[in-house]
């Protein structure tokens, strides 16, 4: 496989801690969020809050697709590149999924269902709620072979000034293809097709079809860095406007249907990633985040970044056990502040979590083993006492 050490992209890996930190904030704000003692007006802060920490999985998406078109544009030796993604990303994800399975399912039985039912959940992630991720970007590394030699096929037939058209038309295809999910599930589960139909009916959520756009994207962004930070610069008086209209319409909707007849129900499904209006906001965000930290890069605290880029190091090890450290997280929270208001329990929570999920991974990446438990292992060089270059995990 030939793979040419480049620059690195200061941006992709300040958005991938910021991305980490938009999962952990969003799923504190779920158990939080629908608390009894949460009022409206924590209901309403929270519900700006989570509608712009939305960008967190198609960024982490985005960068997958960026990161793979910059590295790996030579030749692609499948079986390596598929070995070091099961080594690096498939080991890791099997032992947490494991670990969560004994967390929060009762033990399987003897019987042949019940191995197949746990089986079932280790693969596919069902064995916690944030796992199915994970599933969904194996999907992309497994068809990766397939997605380059379309796409730089494509492009490689295109005129420079022509590709952006393409891009968006792209884009129009999978806001058409949105309201489709679920007559597309009704066919599959017409044609009973083993392995697919429950691809597009059970885990529809994690299908890699329905993620395809951002994936693509990142694809444009990483065949040519330098244009596609040219689109970033010259596209702000469209993205900018775009992004704070979608914030204040899906802020407006969430906090409208709170109030009830019944009372005051808080709950924010009517931002769910699986929607067209969600995929204009969604790729909005990518923008927008991009510029952040293309500013970031070149006048932020280095304070900041440095934070940042040690939590995108450490990231993939974080994010597969951050669905138990946030239970700490909540233990701690409630121990001593459980009088504050539910934002600052929520925000408190949220730093916590970020904070230990951090420091345990990078305990456990210091340990021999840690590679295949965290998806990644420092090592101290004999004289130096440096630590080896990282690999990173689930955004590689």
């Amino acid at each position: 496989m030939t793979r040419i050490s480049k620059e690195r992209i200061l941006e992709i890996e300040l958005l991938r801690g910021i991305a980490f930190a938009g999962v952990v904030f969003q799923h504190a704000v779920a158990h939080y969020g629908y608390l009894k003692e949460t009022g409206l007006a924590d209901g309403a802060l929270l519900a700006l809050l989570v509608i712009l920490s939305k960008f967190a999985v198609p960024v982490f998406i985005f960068i997958t697709g960026m990161v793979l078109f910059y590295n790996y544009d030579g030749q692609l030796n499948y079986l390596s590149f598929l070995g070091k993604r099961i080594k690096d990303i498939g080991a890791p994800f099997f032992i947490w999924s494991v670990f969560y399975m004994f967390l929060n399912h009762a033990l399987p039985g003897a019987k042949l269902h019940e191995v197949l039912a746990a089986g079932e959940r280790l693969i596919t992630g069902k064995s916690s709620f944030h796992l199915w991720y994970v599933f969904m970007m194996v999907q992309f590394y497994l068809l990766f072979p397939l997605f380059r030699y379309v796409v730089r096929g494509i492009s490689d037939r295109l005129r420079p000034s022509v590709r952006p058209w393409v891009v968006a038309a792209a884009g129009a295809a999978y806001i058409g293809l949105m309201p489709l999910i679920g007559m597309i599930g009704g066919l599959f589960t017409a044609a009973d097709i083993s392995v697919l139909t429950p691809l597009f009916t059970n885990y529809a959520d994690r299908n890699v079809l329905y993620y395809l756009f951002y994936f693509l994207l990142g694809a444009a962004a990483g065949m040519n860095v330098t244009r596609w930070q040219l689109w970033v610069r010259k596209g702000q008086r469209l993205y900018w406007p775009v992004f704070i209209g979608f914030t204040a319409y899906f802020f407006y909707r969430l906090v409208n249907g709170f109030q009830r007849e019944d009372g005051l129900h808080i709950n924010f499904n009517g931002v769910a990633l699986l929607q067209p209006l969600m995929v204009v906001f969604l790729t909005s965000s990518i923008f927008v985040l991009y510029r952040i930290a293309m500013a970031m890069k070149t006048s932020g605290n280095p304070l900041l970044l440095r934070m940042l880029t040690r939590v995108s190091v450490l990231s993939y090890g974080a994010y597969l056990m951050h669905a138990g450290v946030l239970r700490i997280a909540y233990t701690l929270e409630g121990s001593l502040f459980a009088e504050w208001s539910i934002t600052l329990r929520t925000l408190i929570a949220f730093i916590l979590c970020m904070v230990m999920c951090s420091l345990f991974t990078w305990i456990l990446a210091k340990l021999p083993f840690g590679k295949w438990v965290v998806g990644v292992h420092f090592q101290r060089a004999a004289k130096t006492g440096q630590q080896a270059v990282r690999k990173p995990g689930v955004t590689s």
